[in-house]
């Protein structure tokens, strides 16, 4: 976590969470436009709950001094290039320039001549290049001090002579002709002082050195800053503050860190900088800071704002922040069912909150109500089609989408920004209205929003998950809307790939997902859904590989073998591995190896035989016991899913017949339904899954696998439908008639009684848990599990006591004692 300060930075701790993988501006759509703002300067301001500022540094801003730079030189070079001359071209090459010798490529360009032509702002180029290195204030430790001394000492301005360079900057300062150079030594002046730490000479440099040049430029504004910092070095907190809001105020590309050096920790420091200002913008700005600090509710802020300067380009950061606040609330990306959002009869996304208050004690405030008020006040104060788009906007949110368009309509502007914002709008109004997604509003969307379907998704590999954004909230609205609709597949196919039907292989819904695959003639906008189909290699045998597990697990072998014989062309288990070397994230399809299980080759003969101790994560040779298949040569020690169909197809014929072969048959098959239930080492076989490793599959526990709006974060919850044990039971009971050995009588009982704590497990889960908040859950949990305990000797122990009562002596059960811990515990109670 990081060391939090109360400033007016406190804007850092706000909502700030505790893990750091966890980024809060990945939780909701951000469908209103927050830079719609005019004047991008303040883009750092807008609302971001991942970073200390909006953007994180990547802001598309110019730097303005570049740009006086560029005017001062009357455009002959261009931005990049006046950039490339006062930041990066080496000193070296401007002193060659000064000597007649053009050594870099952009003095060849502009020849010898431009050193004649601009003497004055080349000297001052070259004795700037040889001051920034060393402008930046030395590091002192105090007892106080959070962070240990620098252990090495790097250039700081206390490594120059003091007075020397001192006297060099006034002498050029006072030989300097041109008022835009006079002013650049000006500032270097106050600079060199304050980072000397010569903070009352740096303040006094700035009164006879600045002032007198005063002007709105971005060096003067930079110098203020030189100043307010010396400032605070004399623990003249009220001037340091007020000089550092006139940079705010007044410099594009330093308002981020004015801000940040006010030291503004409570309602006075505002209330002080609020009686010094004097025009409506400096009072609108104090209102800004106020508002920002998250004190109290912005509104009321806001309206002293409105009535100062309707156009006021703070006030619309503001508006913006308060409507993307609104949004992460009215518009979450996820549904939890953990309230009562699942038990509503209407369905239909986006569901919202009620009430919403920001900023404030009283959250029942309708805070949507109240910036709507404001909004309309500040339309009818103001043409500017700002207010036009977010009042356009809050109709949009309050569902209200006839008049949200309406507004959208009649908005005058040709600004690009705007008109794209526009289009968007509408087509979101359009949708989210629709009262039914049919063929003829499908046709609507590609014919009117075509391009915007059409845009390619970019991956996100600074984050653990790609940006939401509008196409997100469109795919969830249409996935909402097929799901009312009863179009399961296409609702699924809006939030999902059709690989990710492996973790939650529903067979309904798959049976509704290839019904879809299959169907002919699809319109543009299906294709579009359709899409998400491709991932898997052979879409044919990736359902016919789903529908043969399906039969295997209910030992229907014909029907999993006809299956199979057309999954001959998958190419394994879709699976993504992840790789975040470098805090990087790329993602790559699995690579099975060549002996590797993927899902569909590579299974052992051991799923014939019986495990040993029950070890998930030991090698397969150690939990498992080979069966003995001397009598059917067909069983190979490697399979495919087909050849194992194929298998348990001959085995089912054998298991007919009235013999001691017949007995062995139905055994094996009991074995391989057993070991690959999810009781069982091999339980990945029959799940579409690639290992055995613990997991939601492999649980009895019964999660909430119904979905109410959509099947989106349709990954999160896996579940199988669960084993039929009493399918695995009769196949053991027919074994056990047949068989005349009693010590094979007994392998086969300890399997049936395996196979029958299934069964007590799929019944304890089904019965409803005690909620932990109960005041009375440890005596209510201990009277579940004594009645469960007797339920379980009763009615689920049914061949435990025949072992225990005919079998103690063999030596199958005596071996069994030692490996099975309960077991042990069970014959000796």
């Amino acid at each position: 976590m990081k060391k939090l300060i109360l400033l007016v930075i406190i804007l850092f701790c706000r909502n700030t969470k505790a893990c750091s993988w966890y980024d809060p501006d990945l939780e909701y759509f951000n469908l209103f436009t927050q830079n719609l703002i005019p004047n991008k300067a303040y883009e750092p301001f807008l609302l971001t709950y991942s970073n200390a500022f909006y953007g994180a540094g990547n802001s598309q801003l110019l730097d303005e001094n570049i740009q006086e730079w560029q005017t001062f030189f009357k455009n002959e070079l261009t931005y990049d290039e006046t950039n490339a001359l006062v930041t990066k071209i080496d000193i070296k090459h401007l002193n060659n320039l000064k000597a007649g010798k053009l050594t870099h490529d952009l003095f060849k360009k502009l020849g010898v001549g431009f050193y004649t032509k601009n003497k004055e702002a080349i000297d001052y180029l070259i004795e700037a290049k040889y001051l920034q290195p060393y402008m930046r204030i030395s590091y002192v430790e105090d007892a106080d001090s959070f962070y240990p001394a620098e252990p090495t000492d790097p250039k700081n301005a206390t490594k120059l002579n003091y007075l020397k360079t001192n006297v060099a900057l006034k002498s050029l300062y006072n030989a300097a002709k041109i008022p835009e150079i006079k002013l650049r030594y000006a500032y270097q002046i106050v600079r060199f002082n304050h980072y000397t730490r010569h903070f009352d000479e740096a303040v006094k440099a700035f009164k006879t050195y600045v002032e007198p040049y005063k002007k709105d430029t971005p060096i003067y504004w930079y110098a203020l800053d030189q100043k307010a910092g010396a400032e605070r070095g004399l623990l003249l907190m009220n001037e340091a503050n007020w000089d550092f809001f006139q940079v705010f105020i007044h410099s594009k590309n330093k308002k981020q860190s004015a801000f940040t050096s006010m030291k503004i920790s409570n309602d006075n420091d505002f209330q002080s900088l609020l009686q010094r200002a004097e025009t409506t913008e400096e009072k609108n700005m104090a209102y800004f800071l106020l508002a920002y600090s998250n004190y109290s509710d912005p509104v009321p802020l806001m309206g002293k704002m409105l009535d100062n300067n309707a156009d006021s380009d703070i006030l619309k950061i503001l508006a913006s922040r308060s409507i993307n606040e609104l949004e992460r609330s009215y518009l979450p990306i996820r549904i939890d069912c953990d309230d009562d959002k699942c038990k509503m009869k209407d369905k239909r996304l986006p569901i919202y909150f009620e009430t919403y208050g920001i900023g404030m004690e009283d959250k029942s405030k309708n805070f949507i109500a109240e910036l709507s008020a404001f909004i309309k006040k500040a339309r009818a104060k103001s043409d500017d089609a700002f207010w036009q788009m977010t009042d356009a906007y809050l109709k949009f949110l309050n569902r209200d989408y006839s008049e949200s368009q309406e507004i959208l309509s009649n908005i005058k502007t040709n600004d690009v920004q705007y008109l794209a914002e526009i289009k968007k709008m509408k087509m979101l109004n359009d949708i989210v209205s629709q009262p039914k997604i049919d063929a003829t509003f499908e046709n609507k969307m590609m014919q009117n929003y075509a391009d915007f379907f059409n845009i390619p998704k970019m991956k996100n590999t600074e984050t653990y998950m790609d940006e939401p954004d509008t196409e997100s909230f469109i795919r969830d609205i249409l996935a909402n809307r097929y799901f009312l609709q009863g179009e399961d597949a296409k609702s699924f196919l809006m939030n999902n790939q059709l690989s990710d039907l492996q973790y939650n292989p529903n067979s309904k819904l798959v049976k509704e997902v290839e019904d879809f695959y299959k169907k002919p003639n699809k319109n543009d906008f299906e294709k579009y859904i359709a899409k998400n189909l491709d991932n898997v290699g052979n879409t044919e045998a990736f359902f016919n590989v789903i529908y043969g597990d399906f039969a295997m697990r209910q030992a229907d072998f014909e029907k999993a073998k006809n299956y199979y014989e057309k999954s001959k062309n998958f190419s394994g288990i879709p699976r993504i591995v992840y790789d975040w070397s470098e805090d990087t994230r790329t993602e790559a399809p699995i690579k099975f190896k060549k002996d590797e299980y993927d899902g569909f080759h590579n299974i052992s003969s051991l799923v014939f035989g019986h495990n040993v101790w029950e070890s998930f994560g030991s090698p397969e040779k150690v939990s498992m016991k080979a069966a003995n298949t001397k009598d059917f040569p067909f069983i190979k020690n490697k399979m495919n899913k087909l050849e194992l169909s194929q298998i348990a197809v001959q085995l089912n014929s054998i298991a007919n017949e009235n013999s001691e072969k017949g007995a062995k048959a139905n055994q094996l098959i009991g074995n391989l339904l057993y070991n690959t239930s999810v009781l069982g080492y091999y339980r990945e076989t029959f799940t579409m899954d690639i290992n055995n490793e613990n997991g939601q599959k492999f649980q009895f526990w019964t999660p909430d696998n119904s979905f109410h709006f959509y099947y989106k974060n349709f990954t999160d919850s896996s579940f199988i439908e669960p084993d039929n044990f009493d399918l695995i039971i009769n196949f053991y009971k027919k074994a056990l008639s047949l068989n005349k050995n009693k010590e094979e009588q007994a392998r086969i009982l300890f399997q049936m009684a395996s196979a029958e704590q299934g069964k007590y497990y799929q019944f304890e889960n089904s019965n409803e848990p005690i909620n932990y908040d109960d005041p009375e859950w440890s005596k209510k949990e201990e009277s579940l599990q004594a009645k469960l305990n007797k339920i379980k000797n009763a009615q689920f122990r049914t061949y435990f006591a025949t072992l225990k009562k005919d079998y103690a002596e063999t030596k199958t059960v005596k071996d069994l004692r030692s490996s099975c811990l309960y077991f042990k515990y069970y014959m000796t109670k």
